[in-house]
């Protein structure tokens, strides 16, 4: 009797030990990175299944291989409760944890209530073991059962165990073995116990609570970044301790929102600026719509970023750096290579934009030569003071060597090279930035609109960054999933100061694809419109802008030599001119006149004409340069940005023309005889405050001049080879560090510097002696491509010689390459077949868009739509300008 009481007591106990309640939470080791929660994990993924995402997401590695372990035990269940019904209305976790330097793995926390439930696990179990394909193991640890069970063939494993009727399991061992340290130890309680009473879950429309403990975050993207980038991670990662968010889905975004409680350790992020409100994302108006990756701040005083202000050698500093105040941001633009540095701007805001000129200049007074240019309205100067913004405003804005500043608007903008700042300049001016960009404007409304410390990546403009700062182990699994992770083209994470916590917000944007209209009527290529003529069209479609609304326009030529400019939306033509004489080179559109509106520009065979928004001259045009002249194009040169245009005509003879808009030839330019025809149209950089115009001649000489004619020192350069191509510039702080790239047309492959010096020689392959190369560059000049013509053959190669393209055609007829880069992956490139006059449109994967060639008699124009991701093509055949929509590949 005493055994059986004894017996039937411990029983007693077991069964309601078992039965005792156990916070999940509790069991969850203090080093979790993420901590997921939810209630109702098939109801998610029946969501996540209507939405734009599935499709990417679907095809993710992990999930390919949840669905492949799901599919196997759902068979294992004998078919009695699939494990969707197991699941339905249960709470279950999920956690992750960095294994050291290289790897991270996951928790699963289930669980099993009812003696049905158990049944099915135990069915699952003995099942597993049955198939012959997994070895099973029970092992013994401190008075716990631990099942290990491995994969014969592939080594695949998990290991689970039972804890107060919840299931423990993981694929790594070590991790099932903390856990049970921890209960032994009697250490149950949660790492999110700052969040005890807070439950997203019983709202509607929240899939899950995620929990984030940034004080093991570093360690998880140290894994994946290079060590040169975990100072910047851990200084960002101690603004906040932890996070707890609710998880949102709808049809294109994925988006958690929450508060999080600061990290109040001495030096942490917080420990600077605690106690700044949150400033509003005005920063929109001005950042570039090619930013790849911007980092934004909004600070009462900016020089509390710095990491020991007041120090006596720092008094200056401390005083300029107190003039900030407002917003900082740090914008990254998109690389075209992974060896390039990318190029990079530091937006400061400032109250008195004026004191702060003052304080700057003080940094380097005088203004030597160099030092100083205009740019438009704007005056960019050159400081040499190292590290100027991590002196001001702290480490994580290191790397500028030097630094060339402007004023716009409010903002101080600092870059470490002048090109940038004049690029970012024309950008704004031209209303390429963020708050006009229609592709951006879902993300800038669903983000907060104002923050303490925002990140804001475009996948597809940031990828070559990303693969930059990817540690070399990590690369290549990056590669293999570039299409899923190019889908989730943006991505926002942002803190704004609320009490003693900060609210926070994680949007995820996916691609829109549901809602881009179905175009494939013959598979991707749809022509939208046709415009008739009564004469044949004898000219490239050149995109413009008709002055009157800025709709967009086309300019095409017929073979009455009457110049229409035709409204492309409403199908209108807005203006004719009856010229005397075919239009040479391209029609260009600058704003000029009294009203500043813009005008159309080009030369006709021995004319330069300027026509107003009716097709009238404007007053003083044309300008003639001689009876006998056989123009080959007109180039126009802004050197300050100013309006102060230099009209630049080169003949079929090498003589170049300059002159200015009152049609005074200037000095050294009229004309400037060369001796060769020129392969490109001219030229012109500045380098260190001067001016340098290039002419690139077809017998293989290139001159390189200053404003009045003078040649440079070092030129004119021979590369003892023919051309028929123009010159990609990469501009330094110097003449010796300004580099120049071309290809002959034998193919080798040049690089010189403008002291004349030949920096580099690389011959491609030529598979046939009449083999031709050309470079390529694009409409931007931020990159090129190589062309190679063989007989019936064309292939392309990047900037690295890789091969993007091969094609045979039917003809041997002569090919004309274009090459189209809207941003990230949204490359085109079209190859003109002259003889047929067929243009051939391929994508960045070297893809043919669509089954049938477009039909054109000249080169073609395109435009890019982002938000439906369809290029517009125009092109001119016979008696018919057509504009044809191309849609891109997701």
């Amino acid at each position: 009797m005493v055994v059986l009481l004894a017996l039937g007591f411990y029983g007693f106990s077991k069964w309601t030990e078992a039965r005792e309640k156990v916070s999940l939470w509790t069991l969850v080791p203090d080093n979790a990175v993420f901590v997921a929660e939810t209630n109702n994990a098939p109801r998610f993924l029946d969501h996540l299944r209507e939405t734009d995402m599935w499709a990417t997401v679907s095809q993710m590695p992990y999930v390919l291989r949840l669905d492949d372990q799901i599919t196997l035990i759902d068979s294992l269940s004998n078919g009695r409760t699939p494990l969707r019904s197991f699941l339905t209305n249960k709470n279950v976790l999920m956690s992750m944890h960095v294994m050291g330097r290289t790897e991270y793995e996951m928790i699963y926390y289930v669980p099993v209530s009812t003696v049905a439930q158990h049944r099915y696990i135990r069915t699952l179990v003995e099942n597993l073991g049955k198939t012959g394909l997994y070895h099973q193991e029970v092992r013994d640890y401190q008075g716990f059962q631990i099942t290990d069970i491995t994969h014969r063939d592939n080594n695949d494993n998990f290991s689970f165990f039972s804890f107060h009727n919840n299931l423990v399991i993981s694929p790594s061992p070590v991790l099932v073995e903390e856990i049970i340290r921890k209960i032994n130890r009697g250490q149950l309680e949660s790492p999110a116990k700052d969040y005890k009473n807070t439950n997203y879950l019983s709202q509607p429309e929240v899939y899950a609570n995620v929990f984030i403990n940034y004080q093991h975050l570093p360690d998880l993207l140290g894994i994946f970044l290079k060590k040169d980038l975990h100072d910047d991670v851990n200084l960002l990662s101690s603004l906040c301790r932890n996070s707890m968010l609710e998880l949102k889905l709808e049809k294109n975004r994925l988006f958690l929102n929450g508060f999080s409680y600061p990290e109040t350790l001495e030096g942490s992020l917080y420990s600077r600026i605690k106690g700044h409100p949150a400033k509003s994302f005005n920063l929109r108006e001005v950042l570039p719509v090619r930013a790849a990756v911007v980092l934004h701040m909004g600070l009462n005083q900016m020089g509390s970023l710095r990491k020991q202000p007041g120090q006596p050698e720092a008094t200056y500093l401390d005083s300029l750096s107190g003039s900030f105040a407002g917003e900082l941001g740090l914008c990254y633009l998109e690389a075209y290579d992974t060896k390039t540095s990318p190029e990079k701007i530091l937006f400061a805001q400032t109250s008195n934009p004026g004191l702060t000129q003052m304080l700057l200049n003080r940094l380097q007074p005088g203004r030597t030569a160099g030092t100083e240019e205009k740019h438009g309205k704007n005056i960019i100067r050159l400081l040499t003071t190292r590290e100027l913004p991590q002196q001001l405003f702290g480490e994580v804005f290191k790397g500028f060597e030097q630094t060339y500043y402007t004023t716009l608007g409010n903002y101080i903008l600092f870059t470490d090279d002048v090109a940038t700042i004049r690029t970012l300049l024309s950008d704004v001016e031209a209303g390429k930035v963020w708050s006009k960009s229609e592709a951006l404007e879902p993300l800038l409304t669903q983000s907060q609109q104002e923050d303490n410390i925002g990140l804001f990546i475009n996948t597809t403009h940031a990828w070559n960054l990303l693969l930059r700062a990817m540690s070399p182990q990590q690369q290549a699994s990056l590669i293999r999933n570039a299409s899923v992770i190019k889908k989730f083209n943006y991505l926002s994470v942002q803190f704004s100061a609320a009490k003693d916590q900060y609210y926070t917000s994680y949007l995820f944007r996916h691609q829109e694809e549901s809602s881009v209209r179905a175009v494939i009527a013959n598979e991707g290529i749809r022509q939208e419109r046709t415009f008739d003529f009564n004469s044949r069209l004898i000219s490239t479609p050149f995109l413009t802008q008709f002055p009157v609304d800025n709709s967009q326009e086309v300019v095409v030529q017929d073979s009455a030599l009457v110049l229409h400019g035709i409204g492309t939306e409403q199908g209108r033509r807005n203006w004719t001119d009856t010229l005397s004489s075919r239009v040479m080179g391209p029609v260009l559109q600058l704003p000029y006149g009294r009203d500043k509106r813009q005008k159309y520009f080009f030369a006709t065979a021995n004319n330069i004409h300027c026509i107003d928004k009716n097709g009238k001259e404007e007053e003083n045009f044309p300008f003639t340069l001689g009876d006998s002249l056989r123009l080959q194009r007109l180039t126009v040169f802004d050197y300050d940005k100013t309006g102060a245009y230099r009209l630049v005509a080169d003949d079929n003879l090498g003589n170049i023309f300059m002159l200015d808009m009152q049609g005074n030839v200037q000095p050294g330019w009229g004309p400037m005889r060369l001796d060769g025809r020129l392969a490109a149209p001219p030229q012109h950089v500045k380098v260190n405050g001067r001016n340098v115009i290039i002419a690139v001649l077809e017998n293989g000489f290139i001159y390189a001049f200053s404003e009045q004619g003078e040649p440079y020192p070092g030129f004119p350069l021979n590369l003892g080879a023919n051309l028929k191509s123009g010159l990609f510039p990469q501009v330094g702080i110097s003449f010796r560090r300004s580099l120049f790239t071309t290809v002959t047309q034998s193919g080798e492959v040049v690089s010189f510097d403008l002291t004349g010096e030949i920096t580099q020689r690389k011959q491609l392959l030529r598979p046939d002696r009449r083999s031709t190369f050309k470079l390529v560059p694009e409409a931007t000049g931020k990159s090129f491509i190589i062309a190679r013509s063989d007989p019936g053959r064309v292939a392309l190669f990047a900037q690295d010689s890789k091969l993007l393209l091969d094609r045979r055609f039917v003809t041997s007829s002569a090919k004309e390459v274009q090459y189209f880069h809207f941003g990230g992956d949204r490359k085109l490139y079209v190859i003109w077949e002259t003889g047929p006059r067929k243009a051939y449109l391929f994508d960045v994967q070297a893809q043919p868009l669509g089954q049938q060639p477009i039909n054109t008699s000249y080169p073609v124009s395109v435009q890019y739509n982002e938000v439906e991701n369809q290029y517009t093509v125009y092109s001119s055949f016979n008696k018919l300008l057509q504009k044809t929509v191309v849609q891109g590949r997701n």
